[in-house]
């Protein structure tokens, strides 16, 4: 069956609708509005121009002023700077564009003439009451067809930017006219181009119109031709696919089956990394609610501590509290970086500058239990990793050796250099892990309850220590020392040359 108003015409005549219309409103558009969209964007230039000069004359720099003005009145504005006592009336003028060097009266009659004008209007007062520009806009006004903008420099003096309107609308109407010589030469190329467009992509949906056809006769013989690899031949594949597929629709619904339940597999599992989410963000936050906590109650508690000391205490409860609003996302992020879904962000650090920063903000948790902290750091301690992931290393390391220290106990940081690696060692006196404790530590929620289950376990913290230590590449470990246990760990160290020259 022929039809009528085939896909094919009515999408050629849309378009050339649409070109028509584009040319029609381009037309009305640029003679209606264009003349005044280029004199508020002149008027915008001008008052641009003013500020620029002001700016360069209040400099007092004569070159600068030159050479400001020059490149605006190459923008075809006309420049007047003049002092006047508003008081007097009495004025001199500095500058003019048109004035006429070798002539004995210098000055054009018109500039005057505003000038008088504008006194007498009051205009220069209100510029001094802080009114920043004065536009003249209007198609007959005294001074000629021009748009003018006033303004005052400082205190009695003054500046008139001018420029002429009909340079404006010879600008608007070259603009309207070449634009609908370029909309019609577009409309005609375009119609021969949309023509045949229009044929070849609507081919595929006459030969698909067959096919359904077809199918609807129970005939699965026939196939359409994919003659595009957009949405159209693809449609053109899934009728070809349906017409094979229709004989084997009990297969298809036995891998839908087994698909559904690949599908609750995968929610399973979803569930069960909610659940260990939630973990990580109920063990994580203990540390900054921790120092939040402690840092407040020092401000309650100490009612003459100095003002330094206080600023400082609330500099940590902000910062902790901060922590606590990204601590999810970043959580959220170590999963990611678990399954390999983003990688890690490497840079050059000291990693002394972390150390000494994990210190300061547990110093009262460490007070508490009067333990001796010890320092023991490399000055040459330049690290290649993930700044904010080694310092959550840090964090956990050093917060467990707070934990599992006894009262008067104590913690030591050291780190040293060893061919190009950094080892940081967290150690800390109390009772030592026993050696199955030792192979299982690192593992997500594992608890010790055998010689130190009345000291808590070491948990997700130390889990994520191992994952971020893993997503590095670098060893890591723990022992039994004298009198204690350590934990450490590997970096990549950066040496940098102290000689080199400037």
């Amino acid at each position: 069956m022929r039809l009528k108003y085939s896909l094919k015409n009515k999408l050629f005549m849309a378009i050339i609708f649409v070109l028509i219309f584009n040319i029609f409103l381009s037309l009305i558009l640029g003679t209606t509005f264009f003349d005044k969209l280029y004199t508020f964007d002149k008027i915008d230039s001008l008052k641009k121009g003013v500020d620029e000069i002001k700016t360069s004359y209040l400099k007092n720099n004569l070159d600068d002023i030159v050479n400001t003005i020059i490149n605006h009145e190459i923008q075809n504005m006309s420049i007047c700077i003049f002092s006047l006592d508003v008081n007097t009336g009495e004025g001199e003028l500095e500058y003019y564009s048109r004035q006429k060097y070798f002539s004995a009266n210098p000055f054009e009659k018109d500039v005057l003439y505003l000038i008088e004008k504008l006194y007498n209007e009051n205009t220069f007062n209100k510029l001094n009451d802080k009114n920043k520009y004065y536009i003249i806009n209007d198609e007959e006004n005294h001074i000629g067809n021009n748009i003018t903008v006033v303004s005052n420099i400082n205190e009695n003096k003054y500046i008139i930017v001018q420029t002429p309107k009909k340079f404006i609308r010879d600008i608007s109407n070259l603009a309207v006219k070449y634009g609908l010589y370029i909309s019609i030469f577009t409309f005609l190329i375009g119609a021969i181009i949309i023509y045949f467009i229009a044929d070849r992509t609507t081919k595929p949906i006459r030969e698909m119109q067959k096919t359904a056809n077809n199918i609807s006769n129970l005939d699965f013989s026939y196939r359409c031709d994919v003659l595009s690899n957009d949405e159209v031949g693809l449609l053109s594949v899934s009728i070809n696919n349906m017409a094979v597929k229709l004989q084997d629709y009990v297969s298809q619904l036995m891998i839908a089956n087994e698909k559904l339940k690949d599908d609750l597999t995968r929610q399973e599992k979803t569930d069960q990394m909610r659940k260990q989410f939630i973990a990580n963000v109920s063990h994580d936050f203990k540390t900054p609610l921790t120092l939040i906590m402690s840092y407040s109650e020092a401000l309650l508690d100490m009612k003459d501590m100095d003002e330094t000391t206080k600023i400082e205490y609330l500099n940590i409860i902000v910062n902790e509290g901060n922590k606590m609003s990204e601590f999810v996302q970043e959580l959220l992020k170590l999963s990611q970086l678990e399954s390999g879904m983003i990688k890690l962000e490497k840079t050059n650090f000291s990693i002394n500058e972390i150390i000494n920063d994990t210190i300061r903000k547990n110093k009262i948790i460490s007070k508490s239990k009067n333990l001796t902290i010890n320092k023991d750091i490399s000055n040459n301690s330049i690290v290649f990793a993930d700044y904010y992931r080694i310092t959550q290393v840090v964090q956990n390391l050093y917060e467990n050796a707070i934990k599992y220290a006894p009262t008067n106990g104590e913690v030591k940081i050291s780190t040293s250099i060893k061919l190009n690696k950094c080892i940081v060692r967290i150690y800390n006196t109390g009772k030592p892990i026993s050696n199955e404790d030792l192979e299982n530590i690192f593992i997500s929620f594992y608890r010790s309850d055998k010689s130190r289950k009345n000291m808590g376990s070491y948990g997700l913290g130390l889990a994520i220590v191992k994952v971020i230590m893993d997503m590095h590449n670098e060893n890591f470990g723990v022992q039994n020392i004298d009198n204690g246990v350590e934990f450490w760990f590997e970096l990549e160290n950066i040496e940098i040359d102290t000689d080199m020259e400037e």
